[in-house]
Protein backbone atom coordinates (compact mmCIF):
# COMPACT_ATOMS: atom_id res chain seq x y z
CA UNK A 1 0.00 0.00 0.00
CA UNK A 2 3.00 2.14 1.06
CA UNK A 3 4.99 1.48 -2.44
CA UNK A 4 1.24 2.29 -4.30
CA UNK A 5 0.63 5.60 -2.59
CA UNK A 6 4.24 6.92 -3.20
CA UNK A 7 3.91 6.21 -7.43
CA UNK A 8 0.57 7.74 -7.39
CA UNK A 9 2.74 10.71 -5.41
CA UNK A 10 4.91 10.79 -8.17
CA UNK A 11 3.22 10.58 -11.07
CA UNK A 12 0.84 13.17 -9.76
CA UNK A 13 4.22 15.69 -9.01
CA UNK A 14 4.54 16.90 -12.31
CA UNK A 15 0.69 18.37 -12.86
CA UNK A 16 0.98 19.51 -8.94
CA UNK A 17 4.26 21.25 -10.17
CA UNK A 18 2.65 22.65 -13.53
CA UNK A 19 0.28 24.84 -11.14
CA UNK A 20 2.96 26.27 -9.34
CA UNK A 21 5.92 27.17 -11.25
CA UNK A 22 5.81 30.35 -12.58
CA UNK A 23 8.08 28.98 -15.21
CA UNK A 24 6.17 26.86 -16.67
CA UNK A 25 2.70 28.97 -16.44
CA UNK A 26 4.98 31.61 -18.36
CA UNK A 27 5.86 28.99 -21.30
CA UNK A 28 2.06 28.00 -21.37
CA UNK A 29 0.78 31.34 -21.52
CA UNK A 30 3.18 32.41 -24.48
CA UNK A 31 2.49 29.07 -26.33
CA UNK A 32 -1.33 29.74 -26.06
CA UNK A 33 -0.66 33.55 -27.22
CA UNK A 34 0.91 32.44 -30.39
CA UNK A 35 -1.53 30.00 -31.38
CA UNK A 36 -4.34 32.57 -31.64
CA UNK A 37 -4.94 35.18 -34.57
CA UNK A 38 -5.11 38.54 -32.69
CA UNK A 39 -4.39 41.24 -35.82
CA UNK A 40 -4.62 43.66 -33.04
CA UNK A 41 -1.27 42.36 -31.66
CA UNK A 42 0.41 42.78 -34.88
CA UNK A 43 0.65 45.54 -37.21
CA UNK A 44 -3.32 46.68 -37.61
CA UNK A 45 -4.45 49.53 -36.23
CA UNK A 46 -7.86 49.82 -37.52
CA UNK A 47 -10.37 48.89 -40.17
CA UNK A 48 -13.58 50.63 -41.85
CA UNK A 49 -16.22 48.82 -43.54
CA UNK A 50 -20.03 49.41 -45.34
CA UNK A 51 -22.65 47.24 -43.14
CA UNK A 52 -24.72 45.01 -45.70
CA UNK A 53 -27.98 44.33 -43.69
CA UNK A 54 -31.37 42.94 -45.57
CA UNK A 55 -34.19 44.34 -43.97
CA UNK A 56 -36.76 42.03 -45.71
CA UNK A 57 -35.20 39.20 -45.19
CA UNK A 58 -34.75 40.00 -41.45
CA UNK A 59 -38.39 40.46 -40.96
CA UNK A 60 -39.00 37.10 -43.12
CA UNK A 61 -36.64 35.26 -40.62
CA UNK A 62 -38.03 36.94 -37.84
CA UNK A 63 -41.77 37.01 -38.09
CA UNK A 64 -42.49 34.74 -41.11
CA UNK A 65 -43.57 37.26 -43.30
CA UNK A 66 -43.51 41.36 -44.28
CA UNK A 67 -46.58 42.71 -43.00
CA UNK A 68 -47.69 45.44 -45.87
CA UNK A 69 -47.88 48.05 -43.51
CA UNK A 70 -44.67 47.96 -43.12
CA UNK A 71 -42.90 48.17 -46.22
CA UNK A 72 -42.97 51.71 -46.27
CA UNK A 73 -41.02 51.28 -43.51
CA UNK A 74 -38.38 48.58 -44.51
CA UNK A 75 -38.12 50.66 -48.08
CA UNK A 76 -36.57 53.69 -46.22
CA UNK A 77 -34.76 52.04 -43.61
CA UNK A 78 -32.96 49.80 -46.47
CA UNK A 79 -32.05 53.14 -48.00
CA UNK A 80 -30.04 54.21 -44.92
CA UNK A 81 -26.31 53.36 -45.26
CA UNK A 82 -23.95 52.47 -42.15
CA UNK A 83 -20.75 51.90 -41.71
CA UNK A 84 -18.21 50.50 -38.75
CA UNK A 85 -15.36 51.51 -37.78
CA UNK A 86 -13.52 49.02 -35.81
CA UNK A 87 -10.15 49.55 -33.85
CA UNK A 88 -8.75 48.11 -30.46
CA UNK A 89 -11.19 49.96 -28.39
CA UNK A 90 -13.94 48.76 -30.02
CA UNK A 91 -16.88 49.00 -32.76
CA UNK A 92 -18.13 52.67 -33.74
CA UNK A 93 -21.31 52.21 -35.99
CA UNK A 94 -22.53 55.28 -37.80
CA UNK A 95 -24.99 56.11 -40.71
CA UNK A 96 -23.22 57.83 -43.87
CA UNK A 97 -23.48 61.13 -43.98
CA UNK A 98 -25.94 60.45 -41.53
CA UNK A 99 -29.22 58.97 -40.48
CA UNK A 100 -32.16 60.78 -42.31
CA UNK A 101 -35.46 62.10 -40.17
CA UNK A 102 -37.50 58.94 -39.66
CA UNK A 103 -39.82 60.48 -36.92
CA UNK A 104 -42.50 60.07 -39.22
CA UNK A 105 -42.00 56.77 -39.98
CA UNK A 106 -43.67 54.82 -36.90
CA UNK A 107 -40.76 52.40 -35.31
CA UNK A 108 -37.82 53.17 -37.64
CA UNK A 109 -35.88 54.83 -35.34
CA UNK A 110 -35.82 52.74 -32.81
CA UNK A 111 -35.26 49.39 -35.53
CA UNK A 112 -32.20 52.05 -37.25
CA UNK A 113 -30.87 52.45 -33.83
CA UNK A 114 -31.50 48.87 -32.70
CA UNK A 115 -29.28 47.72 -36.13
CA UNK A 116 -26.10 49.82 -34.86
CA UNK A 117 -26.65 48.21 -31.18
CA UNK A 118 -26.42 44.74 -33.04
CA UNK A 119 -23.47 45.43 -35.22
CA UNK A 120 -21.40 47.01 -32.53
CA UNK A 121 -22.08 44.20 -30.27
CA UNK A 122 -21.56 41.48 -32.45
CA UNK A 123 -18.27 43.34 -33.61
CA UNK A 124 -16.92 44.20 -29.64
CA UNK A 125 -17.19 40.38 -28.87
CA UNK A 126 -14.61 39.83 -30.89
CA UNK A 127 -12.56 42.59 -30.11
CA UNK A 128 -11.20 40.56 -26.91
CA UNK A 129 -9.36 37.71 -28.80
CA UNK A 130 -8.48 40.14 -31.53
CA UNK A 131 -6.51 42.05 -29.34
CA UNK A 132 -5.70 38.61 -27.29
CA UNK A 133 -7.07 40.08 -23.76
CA UNK A 134 -8.89 37.12 -23.23
CA UNK A 135 -5.75 35.32 -22.54
CA UNK A 136 -3.92 36.13 -18.96
CA UNK A 137 -2.07 39.82 -19.09
CA UNK A 138 0.37 40.92 -16.24
CA UNK A 139 0.64 42.53 -13.77
CA UNK A 140 -2.83 39.86 -13.47
CA UNK A 141 -1.60 36.84 -11.53
CA UNK A 142 -2.86 33.81 -13.31
CA UNK A 143 -2.23 29.89 -12.86
CA UNK A 144 -2.29 26.99 -15.15
CA UNK A 145 -3.78 23.59 -13.75
CA UNK A 146 -4.15 20.47 -15.87
CA UNK A 147 -7.55 18.89 -16.44
CA UNK A 148 -9.17 15.71 -17.52
CA UNK A 149 -9.66 17.82 -20.75
CA UNK A 150 -6.63 20.38 -21.05
CA UNK A 151 -6.31 23.19 -18.57
CA UNK A 152 -7.97 25.01 -15.85
CA UNK A 153 -6.66 28.77 -16.12
CA UNK A 154 -7.17 31.22 -12.92
CA UNK A 155 -6.93 34.29 -13.49
CA UNK A 156 -7.21 37.08 -10.26
CA UNK A 157 -5.78 40.51 -10.53
CA UNK A 158 -7.28 44.51 -10.33
CA UNK A 159 -10.94 44.10 -11.32
CA UNK A 160 -10.61 40.51 -12.98
CA UNK A 161 -11.86 37.32 -11.16
CA UNK A 162 -12.40 34.81 -14.03
CA UNK A 163 -11.55 30.78 -14.34
CA UNK A 164 -10.68 29.77 -18.12
CA UNK A 165 -11.01 26.48 -19.54
CA UNK A 166 -8.70 25.27 -22.50
CA UNK A 167 -8.36 22.13 -24.38
CA UNK A 168 -5.21 20.14 -24.26
CA UNK A 169 -4.13 22.11 -27.51
CA UNK A 170 -4.70 25.24 -25.45
CA UNK A 171 -7.73 26.25 -27.43
CA UNK A 172 -10.31 28.20 -25.46
CA UNK A 173 -13.21 26.23 -25.00
CA UNK A 174 -15.06 28.63 -22.09
CA UNK A 175 -14.87 30.13 -18.84
CA UNK A 176 -16.64 31.68 -15.63
CA UNK A 177 -16.32 35.29 -15.30
CA UNK A 178 -17.14 36.53 -11.75
CA UNK A 179 -15.29 40.35 -11.63
CA UNK A 180 -15.77 42.68 -13.91
CA UNK A 181 -19.36 41.13 -15.10
CA UNK A 182 -21.18 37.78 -13.79
CA UNK A 183 -21.54 35.52 -16.42
CA UNK A 184 -20.39 32.08 -18.14
CA UNK A 185 -19.40 31.73 -21.90
CA UNK A 186 -18.35 29.22 -24.23
CA UNK A 187 -15.88 29.42 -27.33
CA UNK A 188 -15.59 27.53 -30.32
CA UNK A 189 -12.65 28.22 -33.00
CA UNK A 190 -11.16 27.15 -36.09
CA UNK A 191 -7.99 27.16 -37.74
CA UNK A 192 -7.43 29.86 -39.43
CA UNK A 193 -3.83 30.93 -41.71
CA UNK A 194 -2.66 33.02 -38.36
CA UNK A 195 -3.96 30.70 -35.64
CA UNK A 196 -7.26 29.91 -34.15
CA UNK A 197 -10.05 32.17 -35.00
CA UNK A 198 -13.48 32.89 -33.14
CA UNK A 199 -16.05 30.71 -34.75
CA UNK A 200 -18.92 30.98 -31.99
CA UNK A 201 -18.87 32.60 -28.57
CA UNK A 202 -22.01 32.06 -26.32
CA UNK A 203 -22.44 33.97 -23.23
CA UNK A 204 -24.97 33.56 -20.38
CA UNK A 205 -25.65 34.90 -17.03
CA UNK A 206 -23.71 32.97 -14.35
CA UNK A 207 -26.75 32.81 -12.14
CA UNK A 208 -28.98 31.18 -14.53
CA UNK A 209 -31.45 34.01 -14.95
CA UNK A 210 -32.06 35.79 -18.47
CA UNK A 211 -30.91 33.95 -21.49
CA UNK A 212 -27.73 33.14 -23.76
CA UNK A 213 -26.48 35.30 -26.12
CA UNK A 214 -24.57 33.87 -29.09
CA UNK A 215 -22.21 35.58 -31.86
CA UNK A 216 -21.20 33.68 -34.98
CA UNK A 217 -18.66 34.63 -37.46
CA UNK A 218 -17.01 34.01 -41.26
CA UNK A 219 -14.22 36.06 -41.91
CA UNK A 220 -12.60 37.62 -44.74
CA UNK A 221 -8.94 38.09 -45.68
CA UNK A 222 -7.78 42.07 -46.14
CA UNK A 223 -4.25 42.81 -46.84
CA UNK A 224 -3.35 39.82 -44.85
CA UNK A 225 -5.19 39.88 -41.93
CA UNK A 226 -8.55 37.68 -41.01
CA UNK A 227 -11.32 39.79 -39.98
CA UNK A 228 -14.79 39.43 -39.68
CA UNK A 229 -17.14 39.09 -43.21
CA UNK A 230 -20.33 37.77 -42.11
CA UNK A 231 -21.74 38.03 -37.99
CA UNK A 232 -24.62 36.35 -36.56
CA UNK A 233 -26.23 37.65 -33.66
CA UNK A 234 -28.50 35.76 -31.63
CA UNK A 235 -29.71 38.03 -28.44
CA UNK A 236 -31.30 36.66 -25.51
CA UNK A 237 -35.01 37.29 -27.59
CA UNK A 238 -33.81 34.82 -29.81
CA UNK A 239 -34.82 37.27 -32.62
CA UNK A 240 -31.23 36.41 -35.36
CA UNK A 241 -29.74 39.38 -36.87
CA UNK A 242 -27.02 38.54 -40.03
CA UNK A 243 -25.06 40.93 -40.85
CA UNK A 244 -21.87 41.29 -43.54
CA UNK A 245 -18.84 44.12 -43.85
CA UNK A 246 -17.82 44.92 -47.04
CA UNK A 247 -16.06 48.18 -48.89
CA UNK A 248 -13.89 47.41 -46.01
CA UNK A 249 -10.47 50.05 -45.49
CA UNK A 250 -7.59 48.43 -43.66
CA UNK A 251 -5.39 50.96 -41.40
CA UNK A 252 -1.50 49.39 -40.74
CA UNK A 253 1.16 50.50 -38.20
CA UNK A 254 3.59 49.62 -36.13
CA UNK A 255 2.76 46.07 -33.68
CA UNK A 256 1.53 46.64 -29.96
CA UNK A 257 2.31 44.24 -27.40
CA UNK A 258 -0.78 44.49 -24.81
CA UNK A 259 0.46 45.69 -21.49
CA UNK A 260 -2.49 45.99 -19.54
CA UNK A 261 -4.51 43.65 -16.97
CA UNK A 262 -6.58 41.18 -18.61
CA UNK A 263 -10.41 41.78 -19.39
CA UNK A 264 -13.82 39.68 -20.34
CA UNK A 265 -16.44 41.37 -22.39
Amino acid sequence: MRKSILLIGLLALPYLMLAQTPDLNDALLAKARNLYDAPFTRSLVSFDCAIQFDWKNHFQQAIGSVPPAAVPMIDKLQTIPHRVFVDRSGATVSAIPKAPDLSAIPHSAALEQALGSIVQGGINAWIPFATNVILPIKPTKFSFERSDTGYTVAMNGNGVDVTLLLGSDLRLTGGDSRVPQRMRFTTRFTDGPEGYLLDSETIMPMDGEGGKSQFDYKFQTLQGFQLPFEVTVTPANSEVWHFSLTDCKVMTGITIKVEAPATVH
